[in-house]
C-alpha cells in the first residue's frame, strides 16, 4: 500500500487541474472536453452543447479574469449552485485559476441550509445556472446574497437571469479577458456532504486527483471513451468521479444533470465505450435493466454513502472493470475495486 501511494505521488507531483488542462489544449485542444446530455432542454430551457478542451479552457481563462475584477482576497470562498456539468466544472477551474476556493452547493438543500454552508465558507461570490427542473439556482442565490453578509456578487449562466444578477455569459463573450493576478498558492476545493449537508470540508487539488487516479488505475479509461456521470453535487467522491478523472485521463464527461433514463440510453449509443458512474443504490435497478447488458459499457463506478444499505441483485458482469467507492465523509473515499 505504501509503495503505491509513494508512486501516485510521484505521478502527480507538480500537477494541479490547470496544468492538465492546458496540456490537453496544447495535444488535443479541438477534441471534446464536456458535453450535455441530448435531452438538457427539457430540465434547463438551454439547448444541449459541447466543450472543446481549447474552448473550455478560453472560458476558463474569461471567467477567472472577470472573477477576479471582484478584488477577493487570495483563497476567498465562491459558491457555486448548478448541477455537475458544463458551467460546474467551468465555475470550478475558473476559481482555481483565479485563486479563489470553489464550493459546490447541494442543488437538494433548502434556503437555511445553503446559507448556513455559505456563511461557513465565509463565499464572498455565488454563481449558478437558471434553471433545473423545478429548481431556480440564480433566484436562491440572489435571496442568499442579500441574507449572507459579505456575499457580493451573484453571476449566472443562461439566457434567463433574474435581476441583481450578473449575466456570465454576455459579460465573457465581450472584450478580451481581464488580466489575472499571480496565484501564490493554489486554494483548496471546499465540499459539503451530499446527503446530511454537513460542511464545508477543504480537499486540496492533489488529494482530489490522487483518488481521480485511484479510480482510473482500474478502468483504464481510452481517449476515444466517454465517462457519463449521473452523480449531483460535489463532494469528493463525485468530483474525483468525474472531473478529476476525465481531465487526469483526457476523456470526455457527459453529466446528465437530471437523471433521465431516456437521456442515459441515448448517451451510450453512438458506438463509445462508456464508463458509468452511479449511486450505489441504483445497483439493483440497474441489474434488471436492459441497460445491465449494454454492449458500450466499458466499467462501472458504484458511489456507495453511508446508510444505504446493498441490496441485490448485483451486476452480474465479470467481463466489466467494477469500482465501489466507499463515502466516508465528504472529504474521504476509499477506492474499491471488485
Amino acid at each position: 500500500m505504501r509503495a503505491d501511494q509513494d508512486e501516485a505521488a510521484a505521478l502527480l507531483d507538480g500537477l494541479d487541474l490547470d496544468t492538465l488542462l492546458r496540456a490537453l489544449v496544447r495535444g488535443r485542444g479541438y477534441e471534446a472536453a464536456l458535453r450535455d446530455p441530448p435531452g438538457r432542454r427539457g430540465w434547463s430551457d438551454e439547448q444541449p452543447g459541447s466543450l472543446s478542451f481549447s474552448a473550455l479552457d478560453e472560458r476558463v481563462e474569461r471567467l477567472a479574469g472577470l472573477l477576479a475584477t471582484n478584488r477577493a482576497q487570495p483563497g476567498a470562498s465562491v459558491a457555486i449552485l448548478a448541477p455537475l456539468g458544463p458551467e460546474a466544472v467551468l465555475s470550478i477551474l475558473a476559481c482555481l485559476r483565479a485563486g479563489l476556493s470553489p464550493l459546490m452547493l447541494p442543488l437538494h438543500g433548502n434556503e437555511l441550509e445553503l446559507l448556513r454552508l455559505i456563511e461557513a465558507s465565509g463565499a464572498v461570490m455565488a454563481l449558478g445556472s437558471g434553471r433545473v427542473g423545478p429548481i431556480r439556482p440564480l433566484l436562491v442565490l440572489r435571496n442568499l446574497a442579500m441574507r449572507a453578509f459579505g456575499t457580493r456578487f451573484v453571476g449566472g449562466f443562461g439566457g434567463d437571469i433574474p435581476d441583481g444578477v450578473a449575466p456570465l455569459d454576455q459579460l465573457m463573450a465581450s472584450g478580451a479577458p481581464h488580466p489575472l493576478p499571480p496565484v501564490v498558492e493554489r486554494p483548496a476545493v471546499q465540499v459539503a456532504d451530499a446527503r446530511t449537508l454537513a460542511g464545508p470540508q477543504s480537499i486540496s487539488e492533489r488529494e482530489l486527483l490522487g483518488k481521480a487516479l485511484d479510480i482510473s488505475r482500474v478502468l483504464k479509461p481510452m481517449a476515444s471513451s466517454r465517462i457519463i456521470s449521473t452523480m449531483v453535487g460535489g463532494d469528493l467522491a463525485t468530483l474525483a468521479s468525474g472531473p478529476g478523472m476525465a481531465i487526469l485521463t483526457g476523456v470526455e464527461l457527459l453529466t446528465l444533470g437530471l437523471f433521465n433514463l431516456g437521456d442515459l440510453h441515448a448517451c451510450l449509443e453512438g458506438g463509445r465505450k462508456a464508463h458509468l458512474v452511479v449511486p450505489g443504490a441504483m445497483e439493483p435497478a440497474l441489474a434488471r435493466s436492459k441497460l445491465a447488458g449494454h454492449k458500450a459499457l466499458a466499467s462501472l463506478v458504484f458511489v456507495q454513502r453511508p446508510g444505504e444499505s446493498r441490496t441485490y441483485p448485483a451486476l452480474d458482469r465479470p467481463d466489466l472493470a467494477i469500482v465501489d467507492i466507499e463515502v466516508r465523509s465528504a472529504a474521504e473515499i476509499e477506492v474499491v475495486r471488485r
